[in-house]
């Protein structure tokens, strides 16, 4: 059997075609409902900061409605939240530059490259998900860390937190270890993702909260006028995390 060049693999999930046929097609009535109500929430707050602040950041809404989309995708194990992530990660930058908050274009600069490598990464394990047959849509074939690899992840993640830490503070960060958190942990959840461990979601989850915490101080600091909408964004992103968690596990049960 002759194997399908990598080309082949890539044009098949990433045609136009495919790709927004994996955001409107193959939802379970729980996973639609999940969507609407991240919608809803990131509108909630986002209003009410238009109504505290009396600006429409429409920037930051699409920029939050971006990254509703994508979590929502690697959620249901699709490859094609790489293209939805690749859009939200360059309009965060700008977001991130005007709060001064430098860890953040940092690690939106490292998300943007990242999108590239868990495109790579996950093409080669792709498998029918047997859930939606009927639209012939494929998902990630996920795994679980072993104890090994938890010994080497937790004492590499303290070392980066330190050292990230000390950097954005000689670099002028409003927050250095806040915002070295938030990054570190990011690029940790992110690297997990990519090799598709189930445990990346409570990484993710870990990183919501913190960023709920980080983007409410960059309010109450100096009145950002995009905190609300990121703000609502990461509250939206809480509640998936913790169905990416149910979800992966579903996934990797079926391994």
């Amino acid at each position: 059997m002759v194997e399908e060049p990598v080309w082949h693999r890539f044009w098949r999930y990433f045609n136009p075609v495919n790709i927004f046929k994996e955001l409107l097609f193959g939802w379970k009535w729980a996973e639609g409902v999940l969507f609407l109500v991240l919608i809803l929430l990131q509108l909630l707050v986002w209003t009410l900061g238009v109504v505290h602040n009396s600006t429409l950041d429409w920037f930051g809404l699409a920029t939050g409605m971006m990254n509703i989309i994508t979590v929502v995708l690697v959620a249901k194990g699709r490859i094609t939240n790489y293209f939805w992530g690749l859009i939200y990660s360059v309009m965060y930058m700008p977001l991130a530059f005007q709060s001064q908050l430098f860890g953040e274009v940092a690690l939106s600069a490292f998300w943007v490259v990242m999108q590239f490598v868990g495109i790579a990464a996950w093409l080669g394990f792709m498998k029918r998900d047997n859930l939606s047959e009927k639209d012939s849509q494929d998902v990630v074939a996920t795994k679980y860390m072993t104890f090994k690899q938890w010994l080497l992840v937790i004492p590499v993640f303290l070392a980066i937190l330190v050292i990230v830490g000390m950097i954005l503070h000689q670099a002028g960060s409003r927050q250095p270890y806040m915002d070295g958190l938030t990054t570190t942990i990011s690029m940790g959840a992110q690297i997990l993702q990519t090799a598709k461990f189930a445990e990346s979601w409570y990484a993710w989850l870990l990183f919501d909260v913190v960023e709920i915490v980080l983007w409410g101080r960059a309010w109450m600091g100096h009145a950002d006028p995009s905190a609300f909408a990121m703000l609502g964004m990461n509250l939206a992103l809480s509640v998936n995390a913790i169905y990416g968690i149910i979800q992966w596990r579903r996934l990797t049960k079926k391994e």
